[in-house]
């Protein structure tokens, strides 16, 4: 029985070899046309707690999903301008910073310490991007990817959607050699 199925394999090979190329043809397809949901609330059940609060973020505040953006050496008025730059960004809700509590020409040591400290460290500021949809959103992750073209190197964006934003194009740069690795070795 083996004797024979293996025979049929050494007289066909070429036919087989066509097999699995042509069977490439929807696995390519397959692979271009799957979507990664990367949102992780969406498998839990609707009644805990930490899904209905997304929820009711989402739907009654507009603001799903927030980014810390810390900036470094960088004066003022040049926060503001960013900042502005920031808030044009698509699902970006609401941009929050220093200039949203007093003016840029007051000292930000007049500010109450517990204020100053939260918003500024050394020769670099926090500001808060607040967004209109959930943390792993397709709509977010572009937003962060947006902000990042727009910061530049004096600027980090943390926060789950950052993270979450990081492991998807981890996974995008990644994937194409862990196919091939899988290829060669079957």
């Amino acid at each position: 029985m083996l004797q024979s199925f293996g025979n049929f394999i050494a007289k066909h090979r070429r036919l087989i070899i066509l097999f699995y190329v042509l069977l490439l043809i929807p696995s390519a397809f397959g692979y271009v046309k799957t979507r990664i949901n990367y949102d992780v609330l969406s498998y839990l059940p609707d009644t805990l707690e930490t899904v209905k609060g997304q929820d009711i973020m989402v739907d009654e505040f507009e603001s799903g999903a927030f980014s810390m953006i810390i900036v470094e050496n960088m004066d003022n008025k040049d926060v503001v301008e960013l900042k502005k730059k920031i808030e044009k960004v698509d699902h970006v809700s609401s941009v929050i910073w220093y200039d949203d509590i007093l003016d840029i020409s007051v000292p930000e040591n007049m500010l109450p310490s517990k204020i100053h400290d939260a918003l500024f460290n050394g020769d670099s500021t926090m500001m808060v991007a607040l967004f209109d949809n959930t943390t792993s959103s397709d709509e977010t992750m572009n937003a962060v990817t947006e902000m990042r073209k727009i910061t530049g190197r004096q600027c980090f964006i943390s926060g789950m959607s950052g993270v979450v934003t990081d492991i998807k194009s981890l996974y995008l740069k990644e994937m194409p050699s862990y196919i091939a690795v899988a290829a060669i070795l079957s």
